[in-house]
């Protein structure tokens, strides 16, 4: 009995170990549900009383329509411009470390976001001309 006890216990820590992660996300996930059923209930009970009352609420109350964001291309266009030249540079760097000159062909797919952010720039540009827009 002594042996088994003694093996048992580090079975029950791997286990532990793997398991409480597990558990985390779980407790973790039923806060959430929680929550939100709260304020799923929360919303209901606003919309009943508003009902009761004759008050009219505004559509986008509770967020059911959703608000269209105009997506802004100088923006885009920058943020692709930085990351091509981000992985661009990275690869030229790992390339100048390690003496491989291989590594430089993979550089080249860096270009690919960089002409993404050239487009969204011309894309800015154009639109700003066409609408009239001065700097």
């Amino acid at each position: 009995m002594g042996n088994l006890m003694g093996e048992m216990v580090p079975i029950l820590g791997i286990l532990g170990i793997f398991f409480a992660p597990v558990a985390a996300v779980v407790l973790i996930i039923l806060v959430y549900l929680r929550n939100v059923r709260r304020r799923n209930e929360l919303k209901a009970e606003i919309y009943s009383k508003a009902l009761e009352k004759g008050v009219e609420l505004p559509a986008d109350l509770f967020g059911l329509i959703p608000k269209l964001k105009k997506k802004n291309p100088l923006t885009t266009g920058i943020i692709c411009i930085a990351l091509g030249l981000g992985i661009a540079l990275t690869f030229v760097v790992i390339g100048c470390v390690k003496g491989n000159a291989n590594i430089f062909t993979v550089a080249a797919l860096g270009l690919i976001p960089l002409m993404l952010g050239l487009g969204f720039l011309a894309i800015h540009f154009i639109g700003k001309k066409q609408r009239g827009e001065q700097k």
